[in-house]
């Protein structure tokens, strides 16, 4: 008996309410589905009412992705009944005679059926989009118009149902009058539309929260083209040499990231994709992005792309209480359909007291997880959630409050203090052991002889960089410009610090024979080298001199010249040999 009343008391309730006009109009110009209808609504009841029912056509419900009800361009709280019913809460309650103007804005994913399946490479799409040709609502409607865009003139067919009629790329309905409640009629239409039919089938999106700064976001892509099929086979020649004579094709598309994003990459499991290409705005930074192929119908791609944002962007505290503030999804191409989104949030550890704030749309919390990584003891805390049936109308941001003690952070710098020193002391203490069974004599003498021949080499390089090249040098200047002052203080110059490099060197000789006199031989080598060199110096300096004096004609100091320095670089490498030879 109560809920006959109450059923009763609500048909009553519902029947107050009255669409004096609705002006809907449907956009088909995109794979997506977008209504917007503008409606008068007046209370011709007695009693008062503060809400409004809005009911989804039934044949529409399993497309239904996107639904919000704004007043005076306020949007108005909405609370799902049932299965395709919603209640919108208006800002005032409206008593007998009173009026308002609601916008009921509903978006419809895979609602564009391509026909035929399946088309040839060089063919335009055809799609048919079942609707009803009135304003479907529980309230009975006083006068509607209806307008569906399609984008294209190209109209194959459409339902008649007077009035009706067709106007280059639109088609109308109306206008009706009286309209009863929940009436229903079947219109079809049948019209080009050669838009990306792009579908994220599967959305895995990472955020890594650190608190040093950085945030590391990461988002798989497994997506789709689910417009019609390509009947015939690929022909790259075709492609190539027409690429606008495959209109369903999609080469590329645009994706957004925020302004502040930096160290951006697009991969897929082959690796980098070089032919990405990266643009940045004042408000965001665009990733132009361009598959290893072009797309057809039934044809899918998997690929990744990743970027960091500054932690101030998501973050902010206050205290231990902090706030991640992010978008759920973001702008990932035009359009966008993502039929399975996943979104794990991975946050520092020692993160607890979780709180989250959901944007006005359905997202399930799936059960916390924890992950390890670098220089983490027990584990960061992820979070889980999941969304299906999204579009851009959905990317807004949900909040995550949790708790966390500042004195974490020295917990990974500690760490690495720490394992440094275990490192360095067992490092110490392992070369302070002798592991040999007898003491090696000789030990000590090898080191000095390696000691020696180090110093050594070191000479030789000095000798190189310091006399060889610089008395080089010389000779360009003085053929660049005869200046004799010039050329007596930097031949002076190189001469006294030849001879104090080959004092040391034939000193740590003298000093390697006595450590080891099985090393004679290869010393011995090592001073006629350098005797070589030194000859060959000699000779450069001299026609130097000879080129200050006038005393050798240009052609004949280029030729010696060549030859001096052919000789010079051999004689370098054959002294670097037999030091490598010690």
């Amino acid at each position: 008996m109560r809920l006959w009343v109450l059923t009763v008391l609500v048909a009553v309730a519902t029947a107050q309410l009255v669409n004096r006009n609705v002006n809907r109009v449907v956009d088909l110009t995109t794979q997506i589905a977008k209504v917007t209808a503008e409606v008068e609504v007046e209370n011709s009841g007695a009693s008062v009412v503060s809400t409004y029912e809005v009911v989804v056509d039934p044949s529409a419900v399993k497309h239904l992705s996107y639904l919000s009800v704004s007043e005076h361009g306020n949007e108005l709280p909405v609370r799902k009944t049932s299965d395709g019913v919603y209640e919108a809460t208006l800002s005032s309650s409206l008593s007998n005679g009173g009026k308002t103007s609601l916008v009921v804005t509903t978006t419809f994913t895979h609602s564009l059926e391509p026909y035929p399946r399946a088309i040839n490479q060089p063919d335009n799409q055809l799609v048919r989009f079942h609707s009803n040709a009135y304003y479907y609502s529980v309230y009975s409607t006083v006068e509607q118009f209806s307008k569906f865009n399609l984008g294209s003139s190209k109209i194959e067919s459409f339902t008649p149902r007077s009035p009706s009629n067709k106007e280059s790329q639109t088609v109308k309905y109306g206008p009706y009058s009286n309209i009863l409640a929940k009436t229903s009629a079947k219109v079809t239409i049948h019209f080009e539309n050669n838009s990306p039919f792009l579908t994220v089938s599967n959305l895995k999106r990472i955020v890594e929260v650190s608190h040093w700064g950085n945030i590391a976001v990461e988002e798989h892509y497994q997506l789709s083209h689910t417009g019609a099929k390509l009947k015939s086979q690929f022909s790259r020649l075709d492609f190539q040499r027409n690429p606008i004579g495959a209109p369903t094709a999609v080469k590329s598309f645009r994706t957004v990231l925020p302004a502040s994003s930096k160290n951006v990459y697009y991969r897929d499991d082959i690796g980098n994709i070089s032919t990405s290409n990266l643009r940045e705005t004042e408000d965001a930074n665009e990733l132009e992005i361009r598959p290893r192929f072009p797309l057809f119908g039934g044809w899918q791609t998997k690929y990744y792309i990743g970027y960091s944002v500054p932690s101030y962007e998501m973050l902010s505290h206050s205290g231990q209480n902090y706030k991640l503030e992010f978008p759920f999804v973001d702008h990932s191409y035009d359009n966008l359909v993502i039929d399975d989104a996943e979104v794990r949030v991975i946050l520092p550890e020692g993160a607890s007291d979780f709180e989250i704030v959901y944007p006005n749309y359905e997202i399930t919390r799936e059960a916390d997880e924890k992950v390890k990584t670098y220089l983490d003891t027990f584990g960061r805390p992820v979070l889980v959630f999941s969304a299906k049936n999204l579009e851009e109308n959905h990317i807004k941001n949900i909040e995550i409050y949790y708790k966390f003690n500042p004195m974490m952070l020295l917990q990974e710098p500690v760490l690495v203090v720490i394992a440094f020193m275990v490192i360095f002391t067992t490092v110490i203490i392992f070369v302070r052991l002798d592991f040999s069974i007898s003491v090696d004599e000789n030990k000590e003498a090898r080191e000095r002889v390696a000691y020696l021949v180090e110093e050594l080499f070191n000479t030789s390089s000095k000798i190189k960089s310091s006399v060889s090249d610089e008395t080089v040098e010389m000779l360009a200047t003085v053929k660049a410009k005869k200046d004799p002052k010039h050329f007596k203080n930097a031949k002076k110059e190189i001469d006294g610090l030849y001879k104090t490099l080959t004092d040391e060197a034939t000193a740590v000789t003298k000093k390697i024979i006595a450590l080891s006199p099985t090393l004679a031989d290869r010393v011995a080598e090592f001073n006629r080298r350098e005797g070589e060199r030194k000859a060959l110096l000699a000779s450069i300096s001299s026609l130097a001199e000879k080129v200050l004096g006038d005393k050798v004609s240009k052609t004949t100091c280029n030729e010696q010249e060549n030859n001096l320095l052919s000789k010079l670089y051999t004689a370098q490498t054959a002294i670097e040999d037999s030091l490598a030879a010690l």
